[in-house]
């Protein structure tokens, strides 16, 4: 059974939602995966009610699947499927970037920077769980700042579909100082106000994970 933090909020299934959201994302479900209403209510603290209605709202947004015997589980990624989120990826995470320079003050730069010391020192302690939930904080805060809530939403909706593959990341030592190395670039290209710089570091670090990755993938 996962470990959730028990969930005493209204809205019950916004909560569930979330947290069930931020843990596809982390990688905390493996894909191929089941996973139960009743289960998932015991580890939230929840009942039954708003988990199926946060399940419902993960399948319809593709994260997780209705499988032939209605059993909910995380979809099997394909070489074909990664392939074209990539690419999409690839569009649409740059351009975030370039919108957010306009509102890349100080204070942005300084938690981006924060975030990525972070990251060194979960991967030097192996908190690879922690690592990766700096990462997507990251990475989000920047394209937040483009203040583009459909672009956002899109972007998200890709992380939400590899999200179950980044764990495949976690023995990965090489890969994970190459990541930060290219934070570094991004946090600087946004002090700067460099539009190609930015878009030139994100498409690399999408790249670079997405070449990791695949070859977990054809494994």
């Amino acid at each position: 059974m996962m470990d959730f933090a028990p969930l005493t909020a209204e809205p019950l299934h916004e909560k569930a939602y979330s947290s069930l959201r931020k843990a596809l994302l982390m990688g905390r479900f493996a894909p191929g995966q089941s996973v139960t209403i009743r289960g998932l209510g015991a580890s939230l603290g929840i009942s039954a009610t708003p988990v199926r209605e946060a399940l419902q709202r993960l399948i319809a947004e593709g994260a997780l699947e209705l499988a032939a015997n209605r059993t909910v589980q995380v979809p099997i990624m394909t070489r074909a499927r990664f392939a074209e989120i990539t690419a999409i990826r690839l569009r649409l995470e740059p351009f975030a970037g370039e919108e957010a320079l306009p509102n890349a003050d100080a204070a942005l730069c300084a938690r981006l920077e924060e975030l990525n010391n972070r990251m060194f020192a979960s991967m030097a302690e192996g908190r690879f769980s922690d690592y990766l939930a700096d990462n997507q904080s990251f990475h989000f805060l920047i394209y937040e700042s483009a203040n583009q809530p459909f672009l956002q939403q899109m972007i998200g909706l890709c992380w939400l579909r590899t999200g179950p593959w980044l764990n495949r990341l976690a023995d990965e030592g090489r890969f994970h100082v190459i990541a930060n190395e290219e934070h570094g670039q991004m946090i600087q290209a946004l002090r700067n106000r460099d539009r190609g710089a930015v878009s030139v570091a994100l498409a690399k670090d999408i790249r670079d994970a997405a070449e990791v990755l695949a070859i977990h993938l054809e494994s």
